[in-house]
């Protein structure tokens, strides 16, 4: 399903000797659930980003069933088929969690009615009631889990997910990981970064990251 080939990316301006990211190579397949670990500045993000289309590789290529992705964020094979969940919560803070679930497919440039689709994706999160809420109203664990319900709006075959687990308490992590479980088995492929190894029994496969540089555990 997607392919990272012999991507390579080089910063100008990097304080580091290596590249952020050194000939890496990933391959996802259907149902596949895979964790990237490694120290900060091993290139994870820049990995994420890569993939997700919103940064463009030095060198080589990212593909999703056949397709290369395009950097930017409007690209319609990344708007479509890939979600992100960035590091932190990423809500706007004066929008409430209703709105908040159609601002990314507003940017998109998606019209329609997406009412029910929200309704049934804070379902699966558990937090059906919070629709018309606003995020400060929320605790820490709630809000990781309405960016979970964001990224699957348009039922993603690939959700990528940047340190989700970061800043919460393990009860609450095991829970976004029980989330990302249920998520696999339903049939989309989900691909996270973490620093907290007590997740990563949850993952059916684990990369370590290393100075730019990707290896199978």
């Amino acid at each position: 399903m997607l392919e990272v080939r012999k991507i390579s990316k080089y910063y100008k301006y990097s304080v580091n000797a290596y590249p952020a990211l050194n000939q890496v190579e990933l391959t996802i397949n259907e149902q596949d659930f895979a964790a990237v670990t490694g120290p900060s500045g091993s290139g994870k993000s820049t990995l994420f980003h890569t993939i997700a289309g919103l940064l463009k590789p030095s060198e080589g290529s990212v593909v999703l069933n056949g397709i290369e992705i395009v950097s930017g964020a409007k690209s319609p094979i990344r708007t479509k088929e890939i979600s992100f969940i960035m590091q932190g919560q990423n809500l706007l803070s004066n929008f409430t969690i209703e709105d908040n679930l159609y601002f990314p497919l507003y940017l998109a440039g998606l019209r329609g009615n997406y009412y029910q689709r929200a309704v049934e994706v804070l379902t699966m999160v558990g937090l059906e009631n919070v629709l018309f809420s606003y995020p400060s109203r929320l605790s820490g664990g709630e809000l990781r889990r309405i960016a979970i319900a964001r990224a699957l709006m348009l039922k993603p075959k690939l959700l990528l997910a940047d340190e989700p687990t970061s800043n919460l308490d393990t009860e609450n992590a095991f829970k976004v990981m029980e989330l990302f479980q249920n998520i696999n088995e339903e049939g989309t492929a989900v691909l996270i970064s973490t620093h907290d190894e007590k997740v990563l029994p949850f993952c059916k496969s684990i990369y370590h990251m290393e100075k730019g540089k990707l290896v199978l555990m």
